[in-house]
């Protein structure tokens, strides 16, 4: 086994490699930057999204509850064991009150 990957690591080293490597470490430094000035910018918007978040769910607890407080409360009319009860087929069919 150690022969053949002698053998394959012999013919790696003969081939001429693919590009440079010159640059390399500037590459590397460059990308590590922008990732961390990315960093910092997801950072920054953090306190904006979470006052969006706080103030749409305000706002719609608001809104809710306005809409929730002008709704008519009606009274709940007719018992369970009464003659004509509101919701009863008989009394939709013909239109009773």
């Amino acid at each position: 086994m150690s022969n053949r990957l002698d053998e394959l690591l012999a013919r790696v080293a003969d081939r001429p490699s693919d590009r440079t490597l010159d640059s390399l470490e500037a590459e590397i430094a460059r990308r590590i930057t922008t990732s961390r000035r990315d960093q910092l910018a997801v950072a920054a918007l953090v306190p904006v999204q979470v006052a969006a978040i706080s103030l749409s769910l305000a706002l719609g607890i608001a809104v809710g509850g306005v809409v929730a407080m002008s709704a008519p409360l009606q009274a709940q009319r007719g018992l369970l064991f009464e003659n004509v009860a509101p919701l009863a087929p008989s009394t939709l069919l013909e239109g009773r009150e």
